[in-house]
């Protein structure tokens, strides 16, 4: 199954998640391409069978490079045709969510839209999305948002226990693929 990783990593939590992802994939007997997703970013989305997004969460959407990166590939696959009404799904291309986010006033919600978007579009461009991750990430720089958010003091994470939820997801999702 060829498996590919695009994310963003500003502060090193998505690269952390990124990293962890990659290295369950290569333990299953996988050799993913990990790509950080940049506004030049041009990659054939169609070439892999699995593919991961991640970024973080800023101001309730994807990463700036990753919203840029999207827009393109949209543009792209509307000109050759590939988006379809009704989005049928193209056999054996999944995709996975993931962002890391601090959520410092209202917790998760904040994180939904921005994986809301990713899950659009991959099911734009017809893969099957199999899941969305949210994985609490520390909002570097800001003691005050990493510690009196309503999800508590989240100060360096993602951490062990966190990460290690993220290759027990990976398992779970090669199981039933």
């Amino acid at each position: 199954m060829k498996t590919l990783i695009l994310y963003q990593s500003f502060t090193g939590n998505t690269k952390k998640v990124t990293e962890r992802i990659a290295e369950t994939l290569a333990l299953e007997g996988l050799t993913p391409e990990v790509v950080k997703v940049t506004e030049k970013t041009g990659i054939e989305l169609y070439d892999y069978d699995l593919v991961f997004l991640g970024t973080p969460v800023i101001e309730l959407l994807p990463a700036k490079p990753v919203l840029k990166f999207a827009h393109s590939q949209l543009s792209v696959h509307g000109k050759r045709g590939d988006i379809l009404p009704s989005s049928p799904k193209i056999p054996g291309k999944y995709a996975i969510c993931y962002c890391t986010y601090s959520g410092p006033h209202t917790g998760k919600r904040e994180a939904i839209p921005a994986m809301k978007y990713m899950e659009q579009f991959f099911e734009h461009l017809r893969f099957t999305v199999l899941a969305e991750w949210y994985i609490v990430g520390e909002l570097k720089g800001n003691e005050i948002l990493s510690t009196q958010g309503p999800l508590g003091d989240i100060r360096g994470r993602p951490n062990e226990k966190d990460l290690s939820r993220v290759g027990r997801m990976v398992k779970n999702i090669l199981r039933n693929i």
